[in-house]
């Protein structure tokens, strides 16, 4: 019988990408707890108890979901203080109205109906208060977990890119073209050399040292991508009618992960090759919001149906890992898809404000 899980890293990853599994087996464990007092009350005490242990569950049930509501919006904005005061509160509140259901729904057991509402409510609350602070602790514990999975995650594929990127940056086929075009032009004596000499030593500087960073600012990856457009215009000359679109409403503070637009247009120029007789089109739109919401989206004209293949290959595989651990969702949404002769990508993404972040 073949094992669900090899490894604890798989586990690990099975918790983290399921994160449903933690309710199921928070609820299974309540529920294994309170099948037993249930058992109890329904042999030894009055058929009200049952009732109202209904109620009471459920209502465990809103508040527990309640609680980590709070503290997913408040706790995790780092107010502590005020999570832990307004917790606190919501939770002397639904013991009010608990014990003052059971007072109305138990009036008929002896035992209930001669205690005040007042000791019934101090009985109960250091438990009540108790549980809060339970709940905030695995909900403390669960959002550890699994930050520091995907820490870890982030770790190990920022090691493998900068191997990556030493060896693989610009694609020596993509240089090797570049520097005969260059020879033509030198040849020629163009005034266009000198310009486009300073745009490849700009391409493998920014490759070289700036993608050792995690992030970069969202300006320098613009112009990178600029730079590699105006040298993939020497390689393909008139038959390439290119657009590039950048609208900005606040360009400084907001970073970006670097090169991870520049797989989708190398990807474009590289399958926009197989155009025969016809121009080559590429399309590329570049938003971003005040708010710091970019839209990046990149459409080619393509030739045959193998190129549908390729453009789900390893470039491809490899942005969308590191999107799922940069950019969890629902930070990107990323749409691939083919329409009649062009293959169209959009790709949206919450950048960070690196002033917010410091």
């Amino acid at each position: 019988m073949n094992q669900p899980f090899k490894n604890s890293q798989e586990l690990t990853t099975y918790l983290v990408k399921n994160r449903w599994v933690w309710h199921v087996v928070f609820w299974l464990v309540y529920g294994i707890i309170q099948s037993r007092a249930y058992y109890i009350t329904v042999l030894f005490y009055h058929k009200a108890y049952v009732e109202y242990m209904y109620v009471q569950d459920l209502a465990f049930v809103v508040m527990t979901y309640f609680t980590i509501y709070l503290y997913r919006k408040i706790f995790v904005a780092q107010k502590i203080g005020l999570y832990l005061c307004l917790g606190i509160l919501s939770w002397l509140i639904y013991l009010f109205i608990n014990v003052s259901f059971q007072k109305y729904v138990l009036q008929v057991v002896p035992e209930i109906a001669r205690l005040k509402l007042s000791d019934l409510y101090l009985n109960r609350l250091s438990y009540h208060i108790m549980i809060f602070v339970f709940i905030t602790m695995l909900k403390y514990f669960k959002d550890n977990f699994i930050t520091q999975y995907y820490n870890n995650e982030k770790k190990q594929l920022q090691m493998q890119n900068e191997l990556q990127n030493l060896k693989a940056q610009i694609s020596p086929h993509f240089l090797f073209n570049t520097m005969n075009n260059f020879y033509g032009l030198a040849v020629e004596q163009s005034k266009k050399l000198p310009d486009l000499m300073i745009r490849l030593s700009e391409l493998l500087r920014y490759s070289l040292y700036e993608t050792n960073n995690q992030s970069v600012p969202i300006e320098n990856e613009i112009a990178y991508l600029k730079n590699y457009i105006e040298l993939e215009k020497i390689r393909l000359e008139d038959n390439l009618v290119v657009e590039f679109n950048t609208k900005i409403e606040q360009l400084h503070n907001y970073r970006i992960a670097p090169l991870i637009l520049m797989v989708f247009i190398e990807n474009a120029f590289k399958h926009a090759k197989s155009v025969k007789d016809n121009p080559i089109i590429i399309k590329i739109n570049c938003l971003l919001e005040k708010n710091g919401y970019l839209i990046f989206s990149v459409e080619n004209n393509f030739y045959n149906e193998k190129t549908e293949n390729n453009h789900s290959g390893l470039g491809l595989n490899n942005v969308k890992k590191r999107l799922d651990l940069l950019y969890p969702k629902p930070l990107h949404v990323l749409e691939i898809k083919q329409i009649q002769d062009f293959f169209k990508v959009r790709l949206e993404i919450q950048l960070k404000d690196e002033h917010n972040e410091s």
